[in-house]
């Protein structure tokens, strides 16, 4: 998958959040690095990112490499776990939905 196809489905997957009654606010959106602060209909808040990790691609040809993706949500122990684990579960359903491919690898095309 293309960093652009991925940057495409993050997006839908928060405008889907919206949809849920959760309020989303991106606070860093950089190439390959995302972090988005998701807040609950109660007021609980969590931290989403997603971190293309470039330091570690692998070189297919001169102008492609491969890198993988790390993600994962940021909370206050204990008060934001079950809002956590919701807003990975949700991520998890809209990416087995939405992606034709499962492994997190992308491919990014250098000019």
């Amino acid at each position: 998958m293309d960093l652009n196809t991925f940057i495409r489905l993050y997006q839908e997957f928060l405008y889907e959040c919206n949809q849920k009654g959760w309020s989303t606010e991106v606070l860093i959106e950089e190439f390959g690095n995302y972090l988005t602060a998701i807040k609950s209909m109660e007021g609980i808040e969590v931290q989403f990112f997603i971190e293309l990790d470039r330091e570690n691609c692998e070189k297919i040809n001169d102008k492609t490499h491969q890198g993988n993706l790390k993600y994962g949500v940021l909370r206050e122990k204990g008060k934001g776990d079950l809002f956590a684990k919701e807003v990975l579960d949700a991520f998890h359903k809209y990416w087995a939905k939405h992606s034709h491919k499962k492994k997190t690898s992308f491919i990014l095309y250098k000019r």
